[in-house]
């Protein structure tokens, strides 16, 4: 029960996505990134950060899919998704669920898009 407690305790009360940009912190120490936001840096401890956006569209980076139990189910797709920010000098991976007919249709390196969702990211592929 103490890590739970410990847990909510370090979260910091802050809307996940701005303007559906990924809403995350980067320690001025040690340069790490924190997403979902801490008040802590899991690499150097500092608490000293700088709030940081990432836009919603990327690429590929790894997935996978559900097992069907029947032939008529929908496989649901996910995995992660590489982000930047608007210079492009920093990236995360954000994991979600790919918005694809199957597994077939996905490829490594694919471009997608955050579509707005308050609760999920949900990855849209996009052609560029």
């Amino acid at each position: 029960m103490k890590s739970i407690q410990e847990s909510l305790i370090t979260r910091v009360i802050a809307p996940a996505r701005v303007d559906n940009k990924i809403n995350a912190l980067k320690c001025n120490t040690c340069g790490n990134i924190r997403y979902p936001q801490r008040t802590y840096c899991n690499r150097c401890q500092g608490t000293d950060f700088s709030p940081i956006l990432f836009e919603p569209k990327g690429e590929v980076i790894t997935f996978s899919s559900t097992y069907k139990k029947k032939a008529t189910d929908k496989q649901r797709v996910f995995g992660s998704a590489r982000l930047y920010t608007a210079d492009g000098k920093d990236s995360i991976g954000v994991s979600g669920t790919f918005d694809v007919e199957g597994i077939d249709d996905l490829k490594i390196g694919d471009k997608v898009e955050l579509v707005p969702n308050d609760q999920y990211n949900i990855f849209k592929k996009i052609e560029e």
